[in-house]
């Protein structure tokens, strides 16, 4: 049904509701020329409205990205309040356009809300990081770009054995440039053994002696969740906990040089759904998991409450740079048992950049200025917390 543009002196109508693959679309039907205001208020957007009168009423939606709206009346104005269980920043959360309408002389106010729009644009130049408490310090990190060979991992519109290489590569450059020396678990399409459990044994122990190690990966969800999942988490290895929710870190650069963007022409679009990363649905065999014998005994470096309370706070420091570097949605730092941060000897994280299956942010991790933002973030809060964190040997 057509809905003619509204007159002068008119009461506007109720906003119309559209569900697309990913976002909502919220259509305003105004008279031409109407001015507007949009505030993201972080749970809600508000939208004011000078001169116009509304019905006032409040509506439930239920959608990933829309629970409900209202509509006010003020003494001169009118106000929608889009509430948003994604959340909406001034980076972040919504995109907005206006278009003629359908019929008549009038204007169409058009508002897509997503956690998945994000920043996607070239990360800004930075400038060089050098270590102050930390200097002369010299400390190594064992990089693991999840999955590889065999193995897939996730799939979206692209294998996320590729997404993982393809920020581990640039995470070790930047760490590189700041004086870290840095070992990855794989540098191409490999695998230490097509059996998974000798794979991840073989990535554990590479930490030995080493001070941190960080597993990337990017996640998924069944299809039935996969419009509304996306967002950033970081897992240490601890009991079960309540997930927390560091604010994002202002984009302060403090790293040495800008990453040059790249096509990405290595990863390989997928179409047909995949195994679930344990990130998202852990797989029973890394549950708990009975050491395989060929796992080297540890040399303690630390003690295990020791180690989690590091790990912690990395996980909290990386998380938050990855929020302040790509305004994504947060999702929290969280506790698991995965295996390669539940094995190693050193502080350990596993970072899930992402939700492959969304259908706007599995699209994100195919853009090179977002995976130099995403790996801009996980190198930045590994050197903080080197720096202000890590004890002294």
């Amino acid at each position: 049904m057509l809905l003619l543009g509204v007159g002068a002196g008119q009461s506007l109508p109720p906003p119309r509701i559209g569900d697309q693959p990913g976002f909502t679309r919220v259509v305003l039907d105004l008279p031409k020329d109407t001015p507007y205001t949009l505030e993201p208020l972080g749970a809600a957007l508000r939208v004011t409205f000078p001169g116009q009168t509304v019905t006032p009423g409040i509506h439930f939606v239920s959608q990933p990205e829309l629970a409900g709206y209202v509509l006010e009346q003020h003494e001169d104005k009118a106000v929608l309040i889009l509430f948003t269980p994604q959340g909406v920043t001034p980076r972040s959360g919504y995109k907005t356009m206006t278009l003629a309408a359908l019929e008549g002389d009038g204007q169409r106010l058009v508002i897509d809300l997503s956690g998945a729009f994000v920043e996607t644009g070239p990360l800004p130049l930075p400038p060089g990081f050098r270590f102050v408490k930390a200097n002369g310090r010299r400390f190594s990190v064992v990089v693991d770009a999840g999955h590889g060979g065999p193995d897939p991992g996730a799939m979206g519109p692209v294998a996320e054995k590729w997404v993982n290489l393809e920020v581990a590569l640039r995470v070790r450059r930047w760490l590189q440039e700041a004086g870290v020396e840095v070992t990855l678990t794989r540098e191409g399409d490999a695998a230490f053994s097509p059996d998974k459990r000798t794979d991840l044994t073989q990535r554990v122990a590479l930490a030995q002696s080493k001070h941190l190690f960080v597993s990337i990966h990017a996640n998924a969800t069944v299809p039935v969740q996969a419009d509304g999942w996306c967002g950033l988490e970081v897992y240490y290895f601890g009991p079960p906990a309540r997930p927390f929710f560091p604010p994002p870190a202002p984009l302060t650069p403090t790293l040495p040089v800008a990453l040059a963007p790249s096509p990405l022409d290595i990863l390989s679009t997928v179409t047909q759904p995949g195994a679930l990363d344990p990130g998202a649905e852990p797989d029973p065999k890394d549950i708990n998991p009975i050491p395989p014998q060929s796992l080297p005994t540890p040399t303690p470096q630390m003690n295990s409450a020791r180690r989690m309370e590091l790990s912690r706070t990395l996980a909290t420091r990386v998380l938050s740079y990855m929020l302040g570097a790509t305004a994504a949605v947060n999702r929290g730092v969280r506790s698991s048992d995965f295996f390669v941060i539940r094995y190693t000897s050193v502080p350990a994280i596993l970072v899930e950049m992402g939700y492959l299956s969304h259908p706007i942010e599995g699209q994100n991790l195919r853009e090179a200025n977002y995976l130099d933002r995403i790996s801009y973030g996980i190198a930045r809060g590994v050197l903080e917390y080197l720096e202000n964190d890590h004890p002294a040997e």
